[in-house]
């Protein structure tokens, strides 16, 4: 008997703890919903403050913070590179989410330095948009959608364009290899058309080399027709040919203002239908995987978020077949492509140089020397350099593609 009750109590005390912390979590998800702080780590770009509207605190936009991660993502959609942003985030001494200056409630990490990774994770979290987060997911309303009830920092069409430049750079083809040399992808070969890559030459000194007579003897192992000028492998020094492109390239654009394209306002609602898509495959998994909306009471609402949700996707996609489209315009960024050369790192540098239309092609030499014979550099910039390159690319496509992957 007496086991027995202990067991019975054992049960009982279960299940109090069970109920207790039943209620603790609904009373805190019941705080979130009308905005209410209930404490844990301060999202960056937000303070807590007391709340206007009765007891307790609320979070609003720190707008210090705000601005900083606002010039962060201006920088990340003009194509910066998150390391030369954190570098720059150091050195001007901001502070970091996990810094110790920058709130004085709330969870730290401790973490005074800026690094990729919180950038990263700075720019994926929805609390920018001003949605409530619990166990890392958003808290839905009774429609299916994301719950916001404190300012948003970014809209949401800047939001999503953010997203997908981060995944475009999260995309293995489209990473930028450490080390990328400056004229990768602009340095051709002037005898037989193809892409020069860089080597360690003698006393480690960096150099360019035209590949093509490799590719020349991997044609003939396969045995496919030697078509084309059969090359030697032009070589040239790497750090003074780079000199002196850029010499050229900032003679010609330094004192020009750098543009950006951007998007003028027109009606878009591809966010709005990535967000009820994102929405409705929540609600299936919360059903299906996780177990939620169980007996016939969940198996209702279940049913009428659904529906709400693919009444609200259905108004959305035949808004956007009907919508009307915007335009895009160049604008200055007032800082000129000497200011942005200067500060940019080598892909930087290199997109810089892209952009322009920058295409160097490579005579063979004429005579020996240590010093660079700037006589075999035919540099172009602008359509006809872009012409140069394409018709390259276009070319030698294959080949490219092929010496990329394996890096």
């Amino acid at each position: 008997m007496g086991r027995a009750m202990a067991k019975v109590i054992a049960v009982f005390a279960e299940l109090e703890s069970d109920t207790i912390g039943m209620r603790v979590s609904s009373a805190h998800e019941h705080l979130r919903r009308e905005g209410r702080y209930t404490g844990g780590r301060v999202p960056y770009g937000y303070m807590v403050v007391p709340n206007p509207n009765g007891a307790g605190k609320v979070l609003a936009v720190n707008e210090d913070e705000a601005k900083t991660i606002k010039r962060i993502v201006e920088r990340v959609l003009a194509k910066d590179s998150l390391m030369q942003i954190i570098n720059d985030l150091n050195k001007e001494g901001v502070p970091s989410p996990g810094h110790t200056s920058r709130q004085t409630t709330g969870k730290r990490s401790d973490s005074k330095q800026w690094y990729t990774t919180t950038l990263r994770s700075m720019l994926g979290n929805p609390q920018l948009l001003g949605q409530v987060i619990e166990d890392g997911k958003p808290i839905l309303r009774t429609d299916g959608l994301p719950l916001v009830n404190r300012p948003p920092i970014l809209d949401t069409d800047t939001w999503q364009m953010l997203q997908d430049e981060l995944e475009r750079r999260a995309n293995p083809g489209e990473k930028r290899r450490e080390g990328t040399s400056l004229l990768r992808g602009i340095m051709h070969c002037g005898v037989c058309g193809e892409r020069m890559y860089t080597f360690s030459g003698r006393n480690g000194q960096l150099r360019y080399r035209c590949i093509g007579p490799l590719k020349y003897r991997q044609r003939a192992a396969k045995g496919e027709e030697k078509q084309g000028v059969k090359c030697y492998g032009p070589t040239v020094a790497g750090v003074t040919t780079e000199e002196h492109v850029t010499e050229q390239f900032l003679a010609k654009y330094g004192h020009l203002s750098v543009m950006r394209m951007v998007q003028e306002v027109g009606e878009d609602f591809r966010p709005q239908i990535r967000q009820a898509e994102e929405a409705l495959a929540d609600l299936q998994k919360d059903r299906y995987d996780r177990g939620l909306f169980k007996g016939d009471d969940g198996a209702i609402r279940y049913a009428e978020q659904y529906a709400k949700l693919e009444e609200r996707l259905a108004s959305l996609k035949e808004r956007q077949r009907t919508a009307k489209p915007g335009g895009v315009k160049a604008e200055p960024t007032g800082e000129t492509h000497a200011e942005q050369w200067k500060r940019s790192d080598v892909a930087g540098k290199r997109d810089l140089l892209l952009n322009a239309g920058g295409y160097v092609e490579v005579a063979p030499a004429r005579r020996g020397g240590k010093k660079l014979d700037i006589s075999r550099l035919s540099v172009y910039f602008g359509e006809e350099g872009h012409m140069r390159r394409a018709a390259a690319a276009e070319e030698n496509k294959p080949e490219a593609e092929a010496a990329d992957s394996q890096g």
